[in-house]
């Protein structure tokens, strides 16, 4: 049988990558394609394989050589992993167990992860010139650092790298190429990129209870706005023992969780911090653009003004996990990994995205916070001794796994550890597949602007400022981003 999943998520990858996603603040010309049926029925290769890209994947004979990862701890609260060592018994890390072995076998390669010190390990490997790193996998915020000292090498200057391939993620190509370069290598190898996308976890009893319209539901007939979003928040928060003080862990809330600097809406409304100029090559910046403030005096009206009536509570994290877990939260604000932490509630739950300011802007995309991403040094061995450094290698390799895990173990991770285990009701898989494809990553984190965003936090916390925060900004701004082109230039 054919993987109907699979059909549709290269569809849907490359529909959304024909329309493209504005990465500046200001009308997009397109907006998102509308799937149909006829639409998935074209998609459809002439092959009846179950894995079609596997198929057309370069099986290569590397010669026994040995790709070398660097990795960060492994994070029990998200899927920041590679590989593993055995077999557990465990349906998803088994899956990724075999893809390696299997892989490895394909391409006579070896492939080993070492885990700590990811991006220092990187590092050194480049000045001493040892080429022992052959990739790493850490936060993307490291990548504006590696980037400035000359460590990277974009993933789509290697010859065997075909990044329009749907398992190299084509939102973080469109919003993350500089000078059409790509420095962070976004592949369906770890899913972190998928597990730390932000999500609004919310309680389908609570919207029972107090007849709410269904957040899927507004969202599916876009109406999912902030004022819906703040009007429920209002509505439900309740002082329980009516004693005229809020307490996270008596009362109820509209809503409880992290505000990651309040991007989420901002993606959604189709604005964001900084964008990239291909035609003039420079990055932009929008802080003080006409739309942004907009959009972000409206996020101040649920963050601000509802968190002073005592609607909204963002201070604690894990106690605002344990409120919306005993059902007194509507709305949990947290990445789409912490469905690991929810098993125990009782109350039935669902996903959906954060809301939009309005739906003048048809451009929308779904944040992602600091995700784990693959980094290329740009010094790695030669293993082979062909007299050429690995490159070419490494990139059959990663294409290889790609293929296979787009084929065959993404499945495993979206209906077995994401879908079938944490979201309770068939909304919120859709939700979860429509945010998957049209995903966008922040250049603030990715080129290390870090004022930026927390100046906005700053900002809409108390809903002022924004004219002498932006102006600071601006400065700064400028001198970084100028620096980092430069560095980009210099190792085209």
């Amino acid at each position: 049988m054919k993987r109907v999943f699979s059909f549709t998520l290269a569809l849907l990858l490359l529909l959304l990558s024909a329309a493209g996603c504005s990465d500046a603040t200001q009308e997009p010309e397109e907006t998102t394609p509308v799937i149909t049926e006829s639409d998935l029925t074209a998609i459809e290769p002439e092959t009846e394989s179950p894995t079609p890209f596997w198929d057309a994947a370069d099986k290569v004979d590397l010669q026994g050589i040995t790709i070398n990862a660097s990795c960060e701890n492994y994070d029990s609260n998200f899927y920041n992993v590679l590989d593993w060592e055995e077999l557990t018994g465990e349906r998803l890390n088994d899956a990724v167990y075999d893809r390696n072995r299997f892989v490895e076998e394909a391409l006579n390669c070896l492939f080993t992860s070492d885990y700590g010190s990811a991006v220092s390990k990187l590092e050194q490997s480049c000045i001493s010139g040892s080429g022992d790193i052959d990739i790493t996998y850490a936060l993307m915020s490291n990548g504006g650092g590696l980037l400035q000292k000359g460590y990277l090498k974009a993933f789509n200057s290697v010859e065997t790298i075909d990044m329009t391939q749907p398992f190299w993620d084509q939102g973080a190509i469109r919003s993350l190429s500089v000078l059409g370069q790509t420095f962070c290598g976004m592949l369906d190898f770890g899913f972190d990129h998928y597990d730390s996308m932000a999500v609004l976890f919310y309680n389908g009893e609570l919207v029972e209870e107090y007849h709410l319209e269904d957040p899927y539901e507004l969202f599916k007939n876009s109406e999912w706005t902030i004022d819906k979003m703040k009007e429920q928040i209002v509505t439900v928060s309740t002082d329980k023992n009516g004693d005229g003080k809020f307490s996270l862990d008596r009362d109820v809330y509209g809503l409880s969780g992290r505000e990651y600097n309040f991007q989420p809406i901002l993606f959604t409304s189709g604005v964001r911090l900084v964008g990239w100029d291909e035609e003039n090559e420079t990055f932009t910046f929008n802080f003080m653009n006409e739309r942004l403030l907009q959009v972000a005096e409206g996020i101040a009206t649920i963050y601000e003004e509802a968190a002073n009536a005592d609607y909204v509570h963002y201070a604690d994290y894990d106690l605002g996990r344990t409120a919306f877990s005993d059902g007194r939260s509507l709305f949990y604000s947290r990445l789409l990994g912490d469905f690991k932490q929810l098993r125990e509630v009782e109350d039935a739950y669902g996903v959906v995205c954060f809301p939009r300011y309005d739906f003048a802007n048809e451009d929308t995309s779904y944040f992602v916070q600091n995700p784990t991403t693959l980094f290329l040094p740009i010094v790695v061995g030669d293993d082979n001794r062909d007299g050429d450094s690995d490159y070419n290698e490494i990139g059959i390799f990663l294409q290889a796994v790609g293929a296979y895990t787009y084929d065959v173990t993404l499945d495993e991770y979206i209906e077995n550890a994401v879908i079938g285990k944490g979201m309770r009701d068939q909304n919120s898989a859709d939700m979860v597949r429509i945010m998957m494809q049209n995903r966008n990553f922040d250049l603030t984190q990715a080129f290390s602007f870090p004022n930026m965003a927390s100046g906005l936090y700053t900002c809409i916390k108390n809903n002022s400022g924004y004219a002498s925060v932006g102006k600071k900004l601006e400065r700064s701004f400028g001198k970084l981003s100028d620096k980092i082109v430069d560095e980009v230039k210099e190792h085209q």
